[in-house]
């Protein structure tokens, strides 16, 4: 089973009931969804998400309510993790166009090394080594696939991982603009990796 942990905010009722119908078709295992409403930032609903599922099932799952899943999506994550690594999608927007595939606007080939994941899936033994992760907006998934990096599991390109990305606008930002968050949480997550470094 997979657990899938699904942070929604008022305003984006549609968006939500898209994302969790596509879970719930066109996954291969039974999915546990857990769903966090008005959670101040994705880190903090993911986090709150892993403590109540607390171990339950086989895999965790960290998404968002404007992603939807393509057919088969958890297929080659569940490779890439049983090959101890962390798997990184290949994600299109809602006109088709490229999104990210290891990096944002690049196509790269299947299993493919790359920095991080944007959106997260890890088996529960991998989390008790990586989480929590950060309680920011943007750069969360930075911050896990950095510390899958420290505990030994690379990053690796699957790109029937795939997902189309609908960038719902309601609540981007958690509260500040698009701009003023990101460097926000830049700098929070410069401050937690320098953090570790001087250890």
């Amino acid at each position: 089973m997979i657990t899938v942990v699904v942070p929604t905010i008022t305003g984006r009722e549609d968006h939500y009931a898209r994302c969790v119908a596509a879970y719930e078709s066109r996954t291969s295992q039974p999915v546990n969804i857990i769903t966090l409403h008005d959670y101040p930032t994705c880190g903090e609903a993911w986090n709150a998400g892993a403590d109540l599922a607390d171990g339950e099932g086989d895999y965790l799952h960290f998404t968002a309510d404007d992603l939807e899943p393509h057919d088969g999506w958890d297929v080659p994550a569940m490779q890439a993790v049983k090959h101890g690594a962390l798997p990184a999608p290949r994600i299109v927007r809602a006109d088709g166009t490229l999104d990210y595939c290891g990096y944002h606007g690049v196509e790269l080939p299947d299993k493919a090394i790359v920095q991080m994941s944007v959106i997260p899936f890890m088996s529960w033994e991998q989390w008790e080594k990586i989480g929590p992760g950060l309680p920011i907006h943007y750069f969360s998934d930075n911050y896990i696939s950095w510390r899958g990096h420290q505990a030994g599991y690379p990053t690796v390109v699957r790109r029937a991982f795939a997902f189309t990305h609908h960038w719902a606008q309601p609540g981007r930002g958690a509260g500040m603009t698009y701009q003023q968050r990101m460097e926000h949480d830049k700098a929070l997550f410069a401050a937690a990796v320098a953090e570790v470094a001087v250890r």
